[in-house]
């Protein structure tokens, strides 16, 4: 199984030290499995979802540069397998509830055609969470998005996105086939929060949630934290639904986010990164380095926090590592499997097959130019940066004087609804300290006030003027900029640069193409539709003739 969340910050989960957002459910999988403290996905939505998937990075399949806009006719190549198909093919039934974000133009792109038995869930980047309309991003075009396989579903309007997805997971749970001989289970549960919404109305919660959260002084950010604590809420009862099954003691469960929170800019939801620094789409740790976990009675040293290096493509080796298989031999992937060092508890440096994360090589961007960024070992290098650099700095609340009244994460997490479900399929549950432990192992401590800019032996970092570099053992909020200084040693730079010389030759073209005007929801009775397969099936007149959209300047708010 395998949750996977948007646009959620390092500093929105309470098993990284905060107390402004409890999270007791996710905790609870934390200090019961093993927290991933070094882990990394993709800047953006598309192209984390075309890692996972395929466990290739998007330099190699093309899905580096930005996300699919709705009117763009393009997706995840066909002829790249998916995970899903890689475990039909060891006898699993494979579902998929919510986000998919891959591509629809043509139905061979949407999730019943890459694999999946089953997608009830949107096909966009993001839409309402009570009417499930979605706005194109730029163009004035807006449509219904919400479909159970190819249909739509009506029936779903003026119900809250989360607990719809929720509940969906608990059916596919509940009717999976039960006995001796039943298939497994793979459930790919990617829940749309807490992702903003329209621009209208981007931050969205039941009000009696929100009310929970009057401790919090920004009404965006109380919201926000109602979005989160509905997606824990999803947590605890897809576990509950698990164990009532009589599934929880052979499963294993991954959370994790697809990229870091965009606390300002486009589509902005006041999530938080901090201590990191940056937001989504940049080449910073607040938009790569992400709340992560794994939960499983087959993990043989769990309640821990993991320091080893993963990358977002290395769950389709890990993951098929732990049903007993591998890809095909003729498969060459990006991601490692990761699983025997995971499940031992290896030493995290030595002992991991993953010692380098490449964050992207994208060129194309606005402006700017793009930028090529990559952790070799414990050194990150930069070179170039996204929208000009303006969000390159540290964002997002700290929540340090915010703490939730009431009882205090770990007891919290203990008593949770996944934690009494761990308990009566017969888990052993991690006493209080070890969760502490856990929790503090977990925990950034790095000076997020201070930036060093007194320390006259680290230049200033502009990315648009020179690389910059960081050691992250030291300084995993990249405040101390190396570069060109006797503090970084000649033959490390040597190595990275090197490093990714060789990587950017081995980019294929990104696959981005201009919208299509004839995607138009108004077209295809107000739904987002695979509107290239509806053309071919019917002759329609006029589409020349159209009138332009308007962009809407006001949406880059």
């Amino acid at each position: 199984m395998k949750p996977l969340q948007s646009f959620l910050g390092w500093n929105d989960v309470s098993f990284h030290g905060s107390d402004q957002i409890p999270t007791p459910n996710i905790d609870a999988l934390a200090y019961n499995g093993i927290v991933l403290n070094n882990y990394y996905t993709q800047p953006m939505c598309t192209p984390s979802r075309a890692a996972l998937l395929t466990g290739l990075h998007p330099v190699h399949t093309g899905m580096q540069h930005g996300v699919i806009l709705e009117p763009e006719p393009w997706g995840l190549p066909l002829d790249v397998p998916v995970l899903p198909q890689y475990l039909r093919g060891l006898g699993y039934r494979a579902h998929a509830v919510g986000k998919w974000h891959l591509g629809f133009f043509r139905a061979n792109y949407t999730p019943t055609a890459r694999g999946f038995h089953s997608h009830y869930g949107l096909w966009n980047g993001y839409h309402d969470y009570y009417t499930h309309q979605a706005q194109a991003s730029f163009i004035d075009m807006d449509g219904y998005d919400m479909r159970r396989g190819l249909d739509v579903d009506w029936s779903a309007r003026g119900r809250y996105s989360t607990d719809l997805f929720t509940e969906e997971a608990e059916r596919v749970i509940r009717e999976h086939p039960a006995g001796e001989g039943a298939p497994p289970l793979f459930l790919y549960l990617a829940h749309l929060a807490p992702h903003s919404g329209n621009y209208e109305a981007p931050l969205q919660a039941p009000v009696e949630t929100i009310k929970a959260f009057g401790h919090i002084k920004d009404p965006e950010r109380r919201i926000y934290a109602a979005m989160v604590s509905r997606l824990d809420d999803s947590v605890g009862r897809v576990v509950q639904a698990l164990q009532e099954k009589g599934m929880l003691l052979n499963s294993v469960i991954v959370f994790a986010s697809d990229n870091g929170a965009i606390t300002s800019g486009i589509h902005p939801n006041k999530g938080s990164n901090w201590p990191l620094k940056g937001v989504k789409g940049g080449p910073w740790d607040g938009a790569v380095r992400v709340p992560a976990c794994v939960w499983s009675p087959l993990l043989r040293r769990p309640r821990r926090t993991s320091q080893q290096l993963m990358h977002v493509t290395d769950w389709l080796p890990t993951l098929l590592a732990a049903a007993g298989a591998a890809p095909a031999p003729d498969r060459v992937l990006d991601g490692v499997n990761l699983w025997e060092s995971l499940s031992e508890g290896l030493p995290d440096r030595s002992g991991s097959p993953r010692q380098e994360v490449l964050v992207n090589i994208d060129y194309r961007g606005s402006g700017a130019g793009g930028y090529g960024a990559l952790r070799l070992g414990d050194y990150k290098y930069v070179n170039g940066t996204a929208l000009l650099g303006y969000q390159d700095t540290w964002l997002g609340d700290s929540g340090l004087d915010e703490p939730a009244p009431g009882a205090a994460a770990v007891p919290r997490a203990l008593s949770s609804p996944a934690a009494r479900a761990m308990a009566a399929a017969g888990v052993p549950l991690a006493d209080a300290d070890r969760c502490e432990s856990v929790r503090r192992a977990a925990t950034l401590r790095c000076d997020a006030n201070r930036a060093d800019k007194d320390d006259f032996r680290y230049p200033a970092c502009r990315p648009l003027v020179a690389p910059c570099v960081f050691d992250l053992s030291t300084d995993p909020c990249e405040r101390r900029n190396l570069y060109g200084t006797p503090l970084l040693p000649a033959s490390v730079l040597g190595a990275l640069e090197q490093r990714l010389a060789d990587l950017r030759q081995t980019v294929l073209p990104a696959r981005n193409v201009a919208a299509d005007l004839r995607a138009d929801p108004e077209l295809w009775n107000g739904t987002w539709a695979s509107w290239a397969d509806l053309l071919d099936q019917a002759s329609l007149r006029g589409l020349d003739a159209l009138p332009r959209p308007r962009l809407r300047a006001s949406r880059w708010g």
